[in-house]
């Protein structure tokens, strides 16, 4: 196997940070408050809106250019106000349409997941009702036809866990397409179609597991077609570049598994921000072609694996000269934050530090073409875009306007 060395490099390959931060808000009623929380985030098909997920459960819309916020999504049928624990609904996750820029998805904890149209904040309009078994949701997802919407439950009792499907096709019906039972074994934290096939679907859960499946397949025996062993808790998993799916921990390991068909299962990388969790893992024989990264402790937070497709959009400067490589973006619990650059090629990751203005812990980012949005326990929203670019724009905007028309001094006769 390959070992990285104990230095981790700088980039050289920009003079600056590859991001610099745009526009930033909060999530927060005013500045003296620090009660408020943002967790999760998603922008829609169409770039202009973010949605931001906060504790107490409320969520935000925000134009995704100024970061001005246009609304709150809120129910009239469902209690969001915390203060009445027995009532109010709780939301763990939501998720933009892929295909309708104007439909959102939550995850609730009471067996049903909730439905806006954001034109029409004020009013849901419509639930997906859960099974008789009365599971609460952790995750949502929907897959790139709108068509399926999936949610992944929380364990209940000591096998009760289950990753329920609806047909948004017919969703009036509001009733269960069908539902996984056998696959995890503990609370399913993250669920994620895949953005380039509508059947490929992807499972993270506490129980260490991260499975892939076709959900085009009648039985979930049949569609499971492969289970990776993260060996500890799943906090984000995903599809990312070069067909590969990838899996982070709760305790900052991550990994990446080739889909191919010739390397199915086989780990492409691997590592953390603790030597000490891989080192207790049973020993790789000497012959597998995976690498093994420690990263740097300082920011020991892997916020996520940054997997738009075009991402070369997002770090142009840098992907360009760089082998297939994936950005892992950290963070610390000050809120400062770098982009790890890993590869299966090389042993050494790249680190591009970043300026950040977050002042805590980074909960979730997601990009957008050339913009990267992240959100924090600090309540702020902010929106990143590349700094070639955006020097690039303030030159264009401080150049002076010259006048077109030509001096004329011949006499009008």
């Amino acid at each position: 196997m390959k070992i990285k060395p104990t230095n981790t490099r700088q980039s050289t390959l920009t003079s600056s940070a590859p991001l610099i931060y745009t526009n930033k808000s909060s999530v927060r009623s005013s500045l003296e408050r620090n009660d408020c929380y943002a967790i999760d985030l998603t922008i829609n098909s169409t770039g202009n809106q973010v949605a931001v997920l906060t504790v107490p459960s409320t969520i935000q819309l925000f134009d995704a250019t100024t970061l001005k916020q246009l609304s709150s999504l809120s129910s009239t049928s469902n209690n969001f106000d915390n203060t009445d624990s027995s009532s109010s609904i709780t939301i763990s996750s939501i998720q933009f349409a892929y295909v309708s820029p104007n439909t959102l998805f939550a995850s609730t904890n009471k067996n049903f997941a909730l439905v806006w149209d954001t034109r029409t904040p004020q009013q849901e309009t419509f639930q997906l009702n859960g099974c008789s078994d009365e599971h609460k949701f952790l995750s949502i997802t929907c897959n790139n036809e709108d068509l399926l919407v999936a949610a992944g439950s929380e364990l209940k009792g000591e096998e009760n866990v289950a990753i329920s499907f609806w047909d948004l096709r017919s969703p009036m019906n509001k009733q269960l397409l069908g539902y996984y039972t056998e696959s995890h074994s503990d609370d399913i934290i993250h669920v994620e179609f895949c953005r380039m096939n509508s059947k490929k679907f992807i499972s993270g859960s506490t129980d260490g597991l991260v499975c892939l499946y076709d959900v085009g397949k009648s039985t979930e025996d049949d569609a499971l077609e492969q289970v990776y062993n993260a060996n500890g808790p799943i906090a984000k998993c995903g599809f990312a570049q070069y067909n590969t799916v990838y899996g982070i921990t709760a305790s900052n390991a991550f990994y990446v598994w080739s889909t191919s068909d010739e390397e199915q299962q086989q780990v492409l990388i691997q590592g953390d921000t603790d030597s000490e969790i891989l080192a207790e893992q049973i020993e790789t024989p000497s012959n597998s072609s995976k690498v093994i990264h420690h990263l740097p402790s300082t920011h020991s937070t892997i916020v996520d694996l940054l997997t738009d497709n075009k991402i070369n959009n997002l770090l142009p400067s840098v992907l360009q000269e760089t082998d297939s490589s994936w950005p892992l973006l950290m963070c610390d619990h000050m809120g400062k934050m770098n982009i790890a650059l890993v590869s299966s090629n090389q042993c050494e990751p790249i680190i591009l530090p970043l300026h950040s203005p977050h002042s805590e812990t980074i909960r979730a980012a997601v990009t957008y073409q050339s913009s990267l949005y992240s959100c924090s326990d600090d309540g702020q929203l902010v929106r990143w875009q590349p700094s070639s670019t955006t020097i690039n724009t303030e030159n264009d905007q401080k150049q002076p306007i010259t006048s077109k028309k030509k001096s004329n001094h011949r006499k009008p006769y």
